[in-house]
Parts: structure tokens; sequence; C-alpha cells
């Protein structure tokens, strides 16, 4: 299964590890399904490491998964897949950010290089990049405060 994001610089269509990750690409899925992605900027955006987003507060500490909105009593994180043949070696590795307890919310990044296999293990690969390889080389390229906000 594939998901397009629009950003201002152009598309990028992932690939998702539906059968992989199936819960952490439901969470996905179903967060772009209800629009909870929309006009979400990449806050955080690291040349040549990852670009980050997800997150509506655009301040790192926001974000919560889609089953939060079930009841009052849902949890604001989940545990995601971690599958071991998926690592963050590949330019364009979509993975979830994972909080240090290991849950995860909505935040998600976007390798902008290759061989970063220290995140291995600590945060959630679930897909690969397969269009918009010149929208990721001018995020990669934008111009950052120091706090990687472009």
């Amino acid at each position: 299964m594939s998901v397009l994001l629009e950003t201002s610089l152009g598309d990028l269509v992932f690939d998702l590890e539906t059968q992989l990750c199936p819960k952490t690409s439901e969470n996905f899925l179903k967060l772009c399904k209800i629009y909870y992605y929309n006009l979400n900027a990449f806050f955080n955006v690291a040349r040549d490491f990852l670009a980050q987003a997800g997150d509506p507060t655009a301040t790192g500490k926001g974000g919560e998964c889609v089953w939060s909105f079930i009841g009052d009593k849902s949890p604001r994180y989940f545990v995601p897949e971690r599958a071991p043949s998926l690592k963050h070696t590949a330019l364009g590795t979509l993975s979830m950010a994972c909080a240090p307890d290991g849950g995860c919310g909505s935040q998600f990044f976007v390798t902008l290089g290759e061989n970063i296999d220290y995140l291995d293990g600590v945060h959630a690969p679930f897909g690969t990049l397969v269009e918009g390889h010149d929208t990721l080389a001018k995020i990669n390229e934008a111009f950052t405060r120091d706090d990687g906000r472009p």
C-alpha cells in the first residue's frame, strides 16, 4: 500500500510495510484519513539526517496515535512493530518517532541520508520512499534555523 504526502516543495510517495508493520501502518493511514497531518509542517529538518513531522504543535512534544480518539481511556501512544529486517539504512526511510519509553503517537520522520543505523531499535521504520526523491532533496537543502525549523 502506498501513501502520498503533499508538501509545499512537491509530493512524496511511500510504500508502507503493511505486512511487517500492520499496526504502525494502520495508525499512519488512519491519521492520514482523518486529515490529522493536514497543514502539519516538517518542524525539524537536519541536513543529511532526517526531516520530522506529524506533531500538530510543531514542538516535538505533541501528537497522539489514532486510537486515542476512540475513547477517554484510550492510550495516547502505542507500541509499534520493530521488524528486524527494516533498517534506517536507505535515503527516504519512513519511520515512526518513538518516545524514550518506546511508545509512538503521530510523529514520524523521513531519513535524509543513508546508513543511519544507530536509529535501529530506537525508532520504528515502516515505509520506503518510491517517488519524490527530488522533493526530498529540496527538503534536505532547506534553510533552517538553529533549532532545525525550516
